[in-house]
């Protein structure tokens, strides 16, 4: 019992190294997200300041479940480079996008979409279109060439308006951990990115 919670200790402590190392290497060069506005909302890059407030949004959407660990540092140290915030007129955080390079993403020139999600009561505004064509601009400027996703196939809510995007499905497998079918998504900025179809609600993705 205790080699195997060591052993599971040593796996996660080295999948969390993977993750921070690669993002960190990755975006080293990265100039933060620029600041745009849409009407009375300000965009930019989920810099220090704001990171408390997306993490709580984050949480709220997910029925208080937080951003893991690992995650909430990597976006601590590098979240002006791999994330998104959307502020009102008074600079509450508003809407929150997550982005993450993986292995497979660094190997075929995309970034992991994580999370994009806009406060209940701003929705209907265009900024879950805002906070999407903020990370195009940014991520397409350094190199990258569209990025990615991972949805439960069950998960209608976010794979609809996700292929509606230009998502394309491009591999269907089975969740080791939970027995779930799930899906790989990839959309390219250039061919594929459909902006007049972006939803509203949370795109729930996954790691």
């Amino acid at each position: 019992m205790a080699f195997n919670a060591l052993t599971r200790s040593l796996r996660v402590g080295l999948a969390a190294a993977g993750l921070l190392g690669r993002n960190l290497i990755q975006v080293r060069g990265y100039r933060a997200v620029p600041l745009r506005c849409h009407g009375a909302y300000r965009l930019c890059g989920m810099q220090r300041m704001y990171l408390d407030e997306a993490l709580a949004l984050y949480a709220e959407l997910h029925d208080g479940k937080p951003l893991d660990l690992p995650r909430r540092w990597l976006y601590r140290l590098a979240g002006d480079r791999l994330g998104v915030v959307a502020l009102d007129i008074e600079g509450r955080v508003v809407g929150a996008a997550f982005y993450g390079f993986t292995p497979r993403d660094l190997a075929e020139g995309r970034v992991h979409s994580s999370f994009s999600g806009v406060h209940p009561a701003h929705r209907g505004r265009g900024l879950a279109t805002e906070l999407r064509r903020s990370a195009i601009l940014h991520f397409r400027d350094h190199g990258v060439r569209g990025y990615s996703s991972r949805i439960t196939a069950d998960n209608i809510a976010s794979l609809k308006p996700s292929l509606r995007l230009g998502f394309r499905i491009v591999e269907r497998y089975r969740d080791t951990a939970t027995g779930e079918q799930r899906f790989y998504l990839v959309c390219d900025f250039d061919d594929d990115y459909r902006e007049a179809a972006a939803p509203a609600a949370p795109l729930e993705t996954g790691p």
